[in-house]
Order: structure tokens, then C-alpha cells, then sequence
């Protein structure tokens, strides 16, 4: 069952994790007379006259708070706008629409719903950039609808404005008596986008075509922007009563008698500048709280108690996943370990773990290695950008990598965790080269890119009986609004050529079409005897995919493929070649014209009308009948017989 319920946060992956809290005791307060139901949190450890204090500032800023979506009435266009600044060389790219199953398309109008309510995005007409909606399954099972801009991403370029070092900002919140801990309510769509710019964050959906009136998540820059706006706000405060990063605060203040003061200097700046603060995710005057991960007090800067707890409960690894498991969830504690080897050696002795156990090359279990090794290669780029998400931020990324990984993550349709994946890096500013060639490094290379390859595939199997000379196939297949067609031409060892072609009675498509060519050309191949044979093609999908460098994900094309692999079978010897449409003109001229009348072909040419597609076919079924009446009959007129019983032969 598909969950019907989105929400509008910016998505960070990973954010579920981060929510603010605190440790110490806390009470709850009406923050308006009229809504009772609608509270906020406050340390119950304050003295009784800074409380009061406190309730009566929150209550007089009441209006920061934003309840509702009604309540944000966003950033004045004089502070902060976001504009894009769109590079004009770069011809402007629209995504072709893309289908989703029904379930998603009832989550994708909810959610459009519910930003048009809000105000979120607008109607467009005519938009020069179009990108497709993107649905992400959150850890919960429900789904979040992000958008595609890769394309976008692609055009724009990086803004260097630098982002605080997290930390930096942890380390300068020890010392502080009193923290209160500010979240803003729906982060990134306070800030407007530049008008001239909404249309080229365009998206389309099935019944309408949309575009954003704020800034959206997914934006190369969204978040430099957004720190240059609280850097300009709160240039007074930071590093003095104030600590930001992009939309999660912390007020800090030495004693309980500075905390009314330096709270109001920071309410009265979110009151000016109409930023709206989410009061389920803050929390004032406490002694310690959560913050960009870690647990920060006066005295000391914790880990997060959760991933501590995940450690100790933890049972003694048995195998290589969960040592992987062990040394990942360790790495987020790597901070607070100042003699890790020695933690190393402790684990070693305590669970009996050997050295074999940590160096094994085995890194993708369960699902992960069935991955084709373009997605394992994106998977590894993806879990570094989780990883080190501050630095992929700040700073511009280069990839090196000895594989196509930026056209592959152009077109990410092919896969439904090739396009979550590239929506997650399109933020990034990536750019990818080839690894540079290091003599010391092209053993280790080899080693490592022939490992997969099995003994037969390596050494050749030897034969003594000759082999026959090998007969050569051209194929050609078209596929027009007037019908479809393919040519083929078989040329002997001798030189002799036969010509073919064929014309289709159904709908195929180009693929399909050169698909069934191969195949009507390897069954007359057959036929005639022939046991080795060399097929030449142009068209690099059907020839890839036979040879495995493809993949077939569409059912039409696998059927094809696995009736290829058949056809095959019957062959002594079969090779497949791409070669250029120049070297391949004969073939092509013979499906155009089958694809197109039969009065331009010549007598010479034998035409055949193919009925059905090559993978659908007909079962014959095996009935057993019984003598009829007309039996006997049938008997006495062909050979004169007549029945064993008397009274039937009268």
C-alpha cells in the first residue's frame, strides 16, 4: 500500500536523523491564549524568574512562529532572492514526460496539491526548462516528490560562497550555560525565486504544468544562498550569541540572566526580516540539546546517543557484513576515538576477528551484488557525497573515474535508483576526468578490472577438428508510419550473395525490426546448412545487447534476446560486429523498401510476409479423438472391410 501522505520539507537525505532535541526536562506552553493546542518548549530547569521572562518574550513574538503554511509569509524580496544564473551558451533542455504507475501519480497531485495551497508553486505557460518530478521512498515507506534539475544544475554556475565548518560551529558551542536550539518552518521555500527565473524551474505532471514561485530543494546554490542570507542577518551574533548553518540555529548565552537578551536580539531580527520558525522543532532554554549531529553542553561535546546505543547493542560480528556494518557506524564515532587501534585490537581479542575479515575485497552484499557496475560505480559516488555532504557543498567536486559515469547519469530512466541517485548528486558541483596514468598502478588495474572474468573467458578452449569458413550476414531493420521492414544479405565463403527481404504485417519498432531481421536471417542460415556464420549490424543497441554489454530491461527486449540466445545455440561458431550504416547500405536498402511498397522491388528479391512477431508463439495442443460413426463406412468404401459384428455389416 502506497502511503498517500507527503510533506513539504526540503529533502536532505538522511535528515530523519537529525531532529532536534535535548536531553533535559522540558515543559510545554500555549505560545497564543486562543490556541491552546498549538505549544512550545522550554527547559523546566530555569529559575522561575528567567522562565517567566521567557514565556512572556515568546508570547510578545509570537507572530515569528509559523503554525501554518499561512503564517510564513516569507523573506522581503530586498534581503534575499534567488536567481539563477543561467550560463546562455547552454541550449535550454526539456525533460521528456515521464509515467508513473497510478499509485505514484495520486501521491504526485497530492503533494502539488498541497503546494499550490501554500503557495509554493504556480501555473506556467510556455516554460523554456521542463524536468519531470522524481519520487523518493523515505525510511517511513511514505514517498517524498523531489525534482529532476540536472539539466538545470548543469547550466548554472557554482556559487564559492563559503559554508561554515560544522566542526568549528560544535566546537564554539562549549562554555554556554543556556542554549536554545531554532528551526525554520519549510527552510528553503521562504526565500523567493527571481521572477525572470521562476519558468525555468518548470515540472510537469499529468494534469498540469507547474513552476516555482520560492526556491526549491534540489538547486545547485540553494544552499549558499541561503547561508549568505542568515550570514547578512545575523552578522552581529554569530560567533557571539549565535551559531548558523544554513537553516539550523543555536542561541547560546554564558548565564541564565543573558538569555532574555540574547534571545530577543535574534527574535527581534526573525520578526524584521518575516522568517518563520517551526515551534515543533524548537526548544529554549536547556542545558544541552542536539546540534548538527552532536549532543553540546557547557562542559563537553557528545556523540549522538542513538549511534552510541547502536554500538552496544550490537551483537559480535560473525561475518564480513557485519564487520563492514561494525567499522561504518565506528567511523561516525572516529572523532571521539583517539587511539582507534587500540579499539581495533580490543574488538580482535574480544570477538576472535581475524585480519582476513577486514581486508576482504567483498564491500557489496545482498541486492548491491546483483548491481550492474555502472550502478555499483554510482553507488560508491553517492555514499561519499552522504558522507562528506559539507565539503561536496562547499566546494567543487572532481570525479576521477575511467568510466562514462556523467552520460550515464544524464540518462537515468533506465533505472529507478539510477534516477533517485542522480536527483541526490545533481546539487553537487561534479565534474568527472579520466584517472591520470600512474606506472606503479596499471598492475594493480588490470588485476582488479580482469578479476571478474572467469578461466573459459580468459583462455581460449583448443580444437583439432577444422572449423568451416564462416558465412557473413548483414541485417538492416526499418520501422516507418507506412510499415515495417529488414533486408538481409548472406554472402558465401566464395563470394556468392543472396538477397532477402522482408516485410512485417504488425506494429514494430526500430529495435524490434532489427531484432526480427537477426533472427529471420540466422533461421534461413539454418536451413541451408551453415554452421559458422558472422553477422554485421548498425544498429550498436541489438548488437551490444546480444553481447552482454547491455543490459535488457524492457520484457519485449529480453524475450528477443533470450530467442537470439536460441538461434545461436544452432551455430558452431557466431560472431556479432557493429559496423558503420556506410558499410551496411545493401541491407538498408532492402528494408526501406520493404517497409515501403512492394512495387519498387525487384523480381529478383524474394518478399515474405511475416505474420507474428518471432516471440509470440502459437502451442499446439495434442487431442485424442475417438472412431466415429462414419468409421466403418469409410472402411467398406476405401478397401471393402466390413465389421466384425454381423448385425452392423448388414
Amino acid at each position: 500500500m502506497v502511503a498517500q501522505t507527503t510533506n513539504l520539507e526540503p529533502y536532505i537525505p538522511g535528515d530523519e536523523t537529525q531532529q532536534l532535541s535535548t536531553q533535559d526536562e522540558v515543559e510545554e506552553f500555549p505560545l497564543r491564549e486562543e490556541r491552546p493546542d498549538q505549544v512550545i518548549r522550554i527547559g523546566a530547569l530555569l529559575p522561575a524568574e528567567e522562565k517567566e521572562g521567557l514565556k512572556a518574550l515568546l508570547r510578545e513574538y509570537s507572530q515569528v512562529f509559523a503554525l501554518t503554511v499561512e503564517d510564513m509569509p516569507g523573506i522581503p524580496t530586498g534581503l534575499a532572492v534567488h536567481h539563477l544564473d543561467v550560463d546562455p551558451h547552454f541550449k535550454p533542455v526539456k525533460q521528456k514526460k515521464r509515467s508513473f504507475a497510478p499509485e505514484r501519480n495520486e501521491v504526485i497531485k497530492a503533494e502539488v496539491g498541497k503546494l499550490l495551497e501554500s503557495k509554493i508553486i504556480l501555473e506556467v505557460y510556455y516554460p523554456t526548462w521542463l524536468a519531470n518530478p522524481v519520487l523518493v521512498k523515505k525510511e517511513n515507506q511514505t514517498w517524498r516528490m523531489c525534482v529532476d534539475f540536472t539539466d538545470l544544475n548543469k547550466a548554472c554556475p557554482k556559487d564559492c560562497f563559503p559554508l561554515p565548518r560544522i566542526d568549528r560551529l560544535v566546537d564554539s558551542t562549549v562554555g554556554f550555560d543556556v542554549l536554545c536550539f531554532l528551526d525554520v518552518f519549510k527552510g528553503y521555500h521562504q526565500i523567493e525565486m527571481a521572477e525572470e527565473n521562476r519558468d525555468k524551474t518548470s515540472f510537469i505532471t499529468e494534469e498540469e504544468t507547474y513552476c516555482y514561485r520560492t526556491m526549491p530543494f534540489g538547486l545547485k546554490n540553494a544552499g549558499a544562498t541561503y547561508q549568505r542570507l542568515v550570514n547578512k542577518l545575523f552578522q552581529n551574533q554569530i560567533g557571539r550569541s549565535m551559531e548558523v548553518y544554513v537553516d539550523d540555529m543555536i542561541v547560546k548565552s554564558r548565564t541564565d540572566q543573558r538569555l532574555i537578551p540574547d534571545l530577543w536580539e535574534i527574535l527581534d531580527i526573525l520578526l524584521e526580516s518575516r522568517m518563520g520558525l517551526n515551534p515543533k522543532k524548537c526548544t529554549f532554554g536547556v542545558r544541552s540539546g542536539r546540534f548538527l549531529g552532536f549532543l553540546v553542553s557547557r562542559d563537553e561535546i557528545r556523540t549522538n546517543p542513538d549511534k552510541f546505543q547502536a554500538i552496544m547493542d550490537m551483537a559480535p560480528p560473525r561475518n564480513v557484513k557485519e564487520v563492514q556494518r561494525l567499522t561504518g557506524r565506528m567511523a561516525a564515532l572516529s572523532r571521539f576515538l583517539s587511539r582507534s587501534a587500540s579499539v581495533r585490537s580490543w574488538c580482535e581479542k574480544t570477538w576472535g576477528l581475524r585480519d582476513r575479515c577486514t581486508t576482504s575485497a567483498e564491500l557489496y552484499k545482498g541486492p548491491e551484488t546483483r548491481y550492474t557496475p555502472a550502478e555499483k560505480l554510482v553507488l560508491a559516488l553517492v555514499h561519499a557525497a552522504r558522507k562528506l555532504r559539507p565539503y561536496f557543498q562547499a566546494h567543487s567536486i572532481v570525479v576521477l573515474i575511467d568510466q562514462p559515469l556523467r552520460q550515464i547519469l544524464t540518462k537515468p530512466e533506465v533505472s529507478s535508483r539510477m534516477t533517485k541517485w542522480a536527483v541526490e548528486l545533481a546539487e553537487h558541483d561534479l565534474s568527472y576526468r579520466p584517472r591520470t596514468a600512474i606506472k606503479a598502478q596499471a598492475l594493480a588495474d588490470f588485476l582488479a578490472e580482469g578479476a571478474s572474468l572467469t578461466p573459459t573467458e580468459l583462455v581460449p578452449t583448443p580444437t583439432d577438428t577444422p572449423t568451416e569458413e564462416p558465412w557473413v550476414l548483414f541485417v538492416d531493420g526499418a520501422s516507418s508510419k507506412e510499415g515495417s521492414g529488414a533486408g538481409l544479405l548472406l554472402i558465401s565463403p566464395t563470394g556468392e550473395e543472396l538477397t532477402y527481404a522482408l516485410r512485417f504485417d504488425f506494429p514494430a519498432s526500430n529495435n524490434e525490426a532489427e531484432y526480427e531481421t537477426l533472427l529471420t536471417g540466422l533461421r534461413i542460415a539454418h536451413q541451408m546448412g551453415i554452421t559458422a556464420i558472422r553477422v554485421r549490424s548498425d544498429s550498436q543497441f541489438v548488437v551490444l545487447q546480444i553481447r552482454g554489454e547491455y543490459e535488457a530491461k524492457d520484457e519485449i527486449m529480453k524475450k528477443y534476446l533470450a530467442k537470439v540466445r536460441e538461434a545461436v545455440a544452432l551455430f558452431e561458431t557466431f560472431e556479432i560486429e557493429q559496423v558503420p550504416r556506410s558499410q551496411n547500405k545493401r541491407a538498408d536498402a532492402l528494408s526501406k523498401l520493404a517497409s515501403s511498397s512492394f512495387a519498387h522491388l525487384s523480381k529478383e528479391v524474394l518478399v515474405e510476409v511475416v505474420k507474428q512477431k518471432s516471440i509470440d508463439q502459437v502451442q499446439v495442443l495434442a487431442i485424442d479423438s475417438s472412431a466415429t460413426w462414419m468409421a466403418p463406412l469409410v472402411d467398406f468404401l476405401s478397401s471393402g472391410a466390413l465389421p466384425e459384428n454381423k448385425t452392423e455389416a448388414r
